[in-house]
């Protein structure tokens, strides 16, 4: 019993799923058997139809005997006529009219066995023939002589070939001359009188085609090529259609659906398994990456909460022992004054005031100056440790309110954000002591309107451009342009440094962006730079104030703003920055 349900089970999964082959071979099979039997039924149809339209034109003409038929020259009319075959062969033919058969032989009406059972058959005249252009008089052949054959290449007897009733009597003299005179053989035997003979006879008959209408042609046509090409032609789209839709472009648009869902890593969905097997299998590989992604995702996720938490929870605990040792230092500071004795040796008072520089009065005293100098120099370097922790406390908080913060756009002109990230640029440039030379590029329309959160892109615009001019040598060059939407900006974006982990940039590349180019004139940037200038705390040179914290907190913002940033060298040396910035206003904010 249990073999007999796995048998079933596979029948019944065969044929609820078969494969693309399978199920093509199927519908191919479906689409045979249909259309031919529709092809049949529906010439068989049309030919009852054309035959029943053309009974009733036929009709209209009476039915003649066929023949053969032999001309007599003297009455100018057509004689019904019997062929007898000599040497039983039908090259060698003698057609004979006796007079007997005659007399009221074309009046005579006879039962028809041909195409009107109840029609009434009449021999051919030649009165009927000049009255009624259907019917059509051949040659019935034979007696053919041996240079018959050679001039025709042996086939002397065309069977197509109709003769005009009105050439009948100069067809009929010239052939009886060139034919071979068979019928002398019958002239000696006693047929009886009025008995005709002849080498040359003719049939009688009506052609279908020479009455035929509009709608008989239609019918005939309709039936030979419009059946069969609906009924193939038409079952073929109809049929491989639905295959097509049901095992390709069906599975296919679900497959390239998820795949689209999990390239902007929206992957909290399910791949339901497709049709077909060769599809299903493909479905079934792609939803197992698609939870492996998902799982890793979210342990990513976990892991960036866990650091960010960390990140907080370690910049406020580190602020009590900073305090702690900041107050152990003043008070340490204190107690030398307390003491006598200030930082730079000289003799103070208790209530802090110094008089002069002390003397050494003896070796005692000398000795107690140079301990109360390295104690304050310990103390000035512990005091300066002390800042730099807080400084660095300072930044792990800022990165973490960083990450949650959400832009506030408001509507600008272009021009306006133009002239005040150049008023920001320049001022910044005027406060730096080296000799770096600033340069500014408007490269969009003035009074388009964009939608910013400009303290946001400020932020960015001031972290990027530190990092140039803290690189550069002589030259800085900041240029802002628009992107349009469907533009290149994923070019520019799909660089080495963009990082794994930001947003679809094919999805960012079609917004209209507002872009920022930084370029500097420095070393440029290292190849691992390149990779993580944008990781948090990486730096190529960190020193007591900065922790590699600047790149990173551009990106981020830049990110939270529905742009990116890129890292790239120049051609001719020195290293360039790429910022953007959504500008396209969010349905939830209103323009200030």
């Amino acid at each position: 019993m249990a073999r007999r349900l796995r048998v079933r089970d596979r029948v019944t999964s065969w044929f609820r799923n078969p494969s693309i082959m399978r199920a093509f071979f199927g519908y191919a099979v479906v689409w045979a058997i249909a259309a031919t039997t529709a092809t049949v039924l529906g010439i068989s149809v049309l030919m009852e139809l054309y035959y029943a339209h053309t009974e009733e034109q036929r009709a209209e003409h009476v039915e003649v005997n066929a023949g053969p038929y032999i001309y007599d020259a003297a009455s100018g009319e057509l004689v019904p006529a019997t062929p007898v075959y000599l040497n039983d062969t039908y090259d060698q033919v003698v057609f004979v009219s006796f007079a007997a058969a005659q007399e009221n032989y074309s009046a005579s009406a006879m039962v028809g066995d041909g195409w009107n059972y109840d029609s009434q058959v009449v021999d051919a005249t030649m009165e009927l023939l000049r009255n009624d252009p259907v019917y059509r008089v051949r040659d019935w052949g034979g007696n053919y002589t041996e240079q018959d054959y050679i001039e025709t290449d042996g086939r002397p007897y065309d069977p197509e070939i109709s003769i005009a009733v009105d050439d009948l009597p100069a067809y009929d003299e010239r052939e009886r001359a060139e034919r071979a005179q068979v019928a002398d053989v019958l002239d000696d035997t006693e047929l009886g009188a009025g008995v005709m003979t002849s080498n040359v006879a003719y049939y009688v008959f009506l052609e279908e085609s020479a009455y035929m209408g509009p709608v008989d042609w239609a019918l005939r046509l309709a039936a030979a090529f419009a059946v069969p090409i609906t009924a193939y032609g038409g079952g073929a789209v109809l049929l491989f259609r639905r295959f097509y839709r049901r095992y390709i472009s069906g599975p296919l648009a679900e497959l390239a659906s998820s795949a689209n869902r999990i390239a902007r890593q929206d992957l909290d969905f399910e791949i339901s398994p497709v049709r077909g097997r060769e599809l299903g299998r493909l479905s079934e590989v792609l939803e197992r990456m698609r939870a492996s992604l998902l799982d890793a995702q979210r342990e990513l996720w976990r892991t960036a909460e866990e650091r960010r938490r960390l990140n907080v929870a370690f910049a406020h605990d580190l602020r009590t022992p900073i305090t702690v040792l900041r107050g152990t230092v003043e008070m340490a500071r204190m107690r030398l004054r307390r003491e006598g004795l200030d930082a730079r040796g000289a003799a103070c008072s208790e209530d802090g005031e110094c008089s002069g520089i002390a003397g050494p009065r003896d070796a005692d005293a000398s000795a107690e100056v140079d301990a109360a100098k390295r104690a304050s120099a310990l103390l000035d370097t512990l005091a300066a440790q002390v800042d730099r922790l807080e400084a660095y406390t300072v930044s792990m908080s800022r990165v973490g309110r960083v990450e949650d913060r959400v832009p506030h756009r408001s509507a600008y002109q272009s021009g306006y954000i133009a002239e005040l990230l150049e008023e920001y640029a320049r001022a910044y440039a005027d406060s730096r002591t080296a000799d770096v030379a600033l340069s500014f590029q408007m490269c969009c329309e003035a009074a388009e309107l964009v939608y910013l959160d400009l303290q946001m892109v400020e932020e960015v615009f001031g972290n990027v451009l530190a990092n140039a001019f803290g690189h550069a040598r002589e030259q800085v060059a900041v240029a802002l342009s628009m992107q349009p939407a469907g533009g290149a900006l994923a070019d520019a974006l799909d660089v080495s440094g963009s990082g794994g982990h930001r947003q679809d940039v094919v999805e960012r590349g079609r917004m209209p962006m507002l872009v920022l180019t930084v370029s500097d004139d420095g070393p440029g940037f290292s190849r691992e730079a390149l990779e993580r200038g944008c990781d948090p705390y990486y730096g190529e040179r960190k020193s007591a104030e900065h922790f590699g914290l600047g790149l990173h907190i551009a990106r981020t913002l830049a990110r939270r703003h529905g742009g990116d940033i890129s890292l790239e060298n120049r051609e001719e040396g020195g290293a360039r920055v790429v910022a953007s910035f959504a500008v396209v206003q969010d349905s939830s904010e209103s323009p200030a």
